[in-house]
């Protein structure tokens, strides 16, 4: 399980978040976790509404395909197969803000990477993890 969020991500989706800070204080558990799992929390804490957190724990793959079917079932995601695993995604608008808020789920090989996002969601991030994980 990877212990830093910026090594997990490319060069290039680093230059996209820019200044906003990772896993800034007063937002609740970041970084690695007792339970092996890492939290990684883009935000930056004069905005309102726009961060990106990503955790990365492990999952068996009964409990992930549960999770992952239900959130297709009941949810309305959408769900694919690229790279060798399961990616579940959804978008809607943010009920307070003009922005868009969602969700991207990836399991692979007992690891579920889960993103929740709101105004912020730098092209390819979830695939820079990918990567970096598992190739």
């Amino acid at each position: 399980m990877p212990t830093d969020c910026r090594e997990i991500l490319s060069e290039e989706v680093l230059t996209q978040l820019g200044e906003t800070p990772l896993n800034p204080e007063n937002f609740g558990p970041t970084g690695a976790q007792p339970d092996g799992s890492l939290i990684c929390l883009w935000r930056d804490p004069r905005a309102d509404t726009t961060y990106l957190m990503t955790t990365i724990s492990e999952m068996n793959r009964g409990p992930a395909l549960d999770l992952l079917n239900g959130l297709a079932a009941k949810e309305g995601f959408t769900c694919f197969t690229p790279d060798n695993g399961t990616r579940c995604e959804k978008e809607w608008a943010n009920g307070t803000y003009p922005v868009t808020d969602g969700r991207t789920l990836f399991w692979r090989d007992d690891v579920l990477i889960d993103t929740k996002y709101s105004n912020l969601a730098p092209s390819g991030y979830t695939s820079s993890i990918v990567a970096h994980l598992f190739e």
